[in-house]
């Protein structure tokens, strides 16, 4: 299997004795850290029992979202501590089963965007990019007022797709909020109503699938 590539911190779903016939205990984790080929760190939330319910060689099923899919794996339990946090480490995955949950194919990308919310203006970057909707990645230190966005909240965009071109207004729905210390990472759904800004979001799209 080709190496895990999932960012610190990324929260993972955890499943306990996943084909066990009882009731399997699902657990929100976060994934902390690996030595590739060789086992995960993943923390568990501080539940009263939970620890009792850990033993060395159980198997749990791990699953995440990343790049609009669903990775799931098996894997077991090598070990576990309790301090300074519930963390177990798990034996590393030899396959993953991965579906797809998008639309769009999306695009790695770096451009830089300014928001006007409800709450205040903001200057961000637009990480990855599909026809349907973006991810954009903000420094909240000096743009604190952006902590009041949520899900659900309409936010007005400003682009420039190409060096020199022309700047074009977009709309987009919040649909998913990330916070890891000063930086936010916002999911956005387009308003596919913009045809200005769905026809250079287009032209952007086919150049940069043509280069790759």
């Amino acid at each position: 299997m080709p190496k895990l590539e999932l960012d610190i911190n990324s929260r993972v779903l955890v499943t306990l004795n996943p084909i066990s016939s009882t009731k399997p205990v699902r657990l929100q984790g976060e994934f902390l850290g690996a030595s590739h080929y060789e086992y995960l760190i993943l923390r568990l939330p501080s539940i009263p029992g939970l620890i009792k319910k850990l033993i060395p060689q159980m198997r749990v099923e791990v699953s995440f979202q990343c790049n609009g899919a669903i990775h799931r794996f098996f894997a077991e339990i090598i070990q576990y501590t309790s301090k300074p946090g519930l963390l177990i480490f798990i034996s590393y995955p030899d396959r993953m089963r991965v579906t797809k949950t998008r639309k769009h194919h999306r695009v790695t990308c770096a451009l830089p965007v300014t928001l006007t919310t409800t709450y205040g203006d903001a200057i961000a970057a637009i990480k990855d990019l599909s026809r349907g909707g973006c991810r954009l990645v903000l420094e909240l230190t000096g743009q604190s007022v952006m902590r009041q966005l949520s899900e659900g909240d309409r936010v007005v965009f400003q682009v420039c797709f190409s060096a020199g071109g022309e700047v074009v207004r977009g709309i987009g729905i919040v649909r998913g909020l990330e916070t890891t210390g000063s930086r936010m990472s916002i999911g956005l759904a387009f308003d596919e109503g913009h045809k200005a800004f769905g026809e250079a979001l287009a032209a952007y799209l086919d150049f940069i699938q043509i280069i790759y």
